[in-house]
């Protein structure tokens, strides 16, 4: 069964004021871009509802319960997909939230695994006149402080391997995936988020070198050679180009009844890979297929 999280607790805007910078906590969460609709990540601060997974001490009822949701929406499903869904959704929903905030100059002022966790919702998707449910990761801080953020890459490349490393051990003995293979996946998780923020503020060079300090650090977690960026063009509209994400990782959607590989997963080869972001570019533009 999935477990329903509660409802996102109010917060206190008069006590979440950082003189400092002048940044209201509760206006900066409002305003965090809302990029995949109701999917988005949404940003909560104060003590942690009932039931959240908490990042330093994942607990083991709620992870069981999480990682069985993950499976029960993808028939087929084995406990491995489970784990590099959950983790990869998780990764990301803290990601953008970091990255959003990192690309306005902000961020927490304490960003340990004791200051954050996720709480998991229900959430409705659109698209091509289908529609369904899906489940999305929001994200609680207990300390609502922001500073000022004058190095963001450090900073992400340090947090994101701090804050899921207990969750990461969690998965290996849970799961039978490697450390790598899920760190990959976090890797993953941070260099998406960053080219959809950096996509959205105008700043896309910007954000994919922030992802490049802590891909290509070999002292990193992260460290990745397949984890990047390509740059797709279409060869009849040379005004139409788009850098997309490729992953490091994969989330084994492959091994599912009727699955395959993803566009951008490591496991397909980089010329199907162009073939099917071409395509994807068409259908954007309202481009009939080549």
């Amino acid at each position: 069964m999935i477990r329903q999280s509660r409802a996102p607790f109010p917060t206190d805007g008069a006590a979440l004021r950082n003189d400092a910078v002048g940044a209201d906590f509760a206006a900066a969460a409002a305003q965090l871009p809302r990029l995949r609709d109701a999917f988005s990540a949404r940003l909560h601060a104060g003590p942690a509802p009932e039931e959240v997974l908490r990042l330093d001490t994942p607990g083991a009822e709620l992870l069981e319960a999480w990682l069985g949701a993950e499976a029960q929406a993808q028939p087929g499903a084995d406990d491995k997909l489970a784990a590099a869904y959950l983790l990869g959704r998780t990764a990301f929903a803290v990601s953008e939230v970091l990255a959003a905030l990192a690309l306005k100059g902000l961020r927490p002022a304490r960003l340990a695994p004791n200051t954050v966790a996720l709480t998991a919702r229900r959430a409705l998707w659109h698209l091509d006149g289908q529609s369904g449910e899906g489940r999305a990761y929001d994200v609680v801080l207990s300390e609502t402080d922001l500073l000022p953020c004058s190095a963001p890459a450090p900073m992400l490349g340090a947090a994101l391997p701090e804050l899921f490393a207990p969750l990461v051990r969690s998965l290996v003995d849970r799961s039978g995936l490697s450390k790598g293979a899920l760190w990959r996946l976090v890797g993953d998780a941070l260099s998406g988020a960053l080219l959809m923020q950096g996509k959205h503020a105008g700043r896309e060079e910007e954000a994919m070198e922030m992802a490049y300090a802590a891909l290509r650090d070999r002292q990193n977690p992260l460290h990745s050679r397949q984890t990047g960026f390509v740059r797709i063009d279409l060869p009849e509209r040379p005004d139409i180009g788009e850098w997309f994400r490729a992953r490091g990782g994969c989330c084994r959607y492959y091994t599912t009844e009727g699955g395959a590989y993803c566009s951008t997963c490591v496991l397909r080869d980089p010329k199907s890979r162009k073939a099917l972001l071409r395509a994807h570019l068409r259908r954007k533009h309202g481009l009939e297929k080549a």
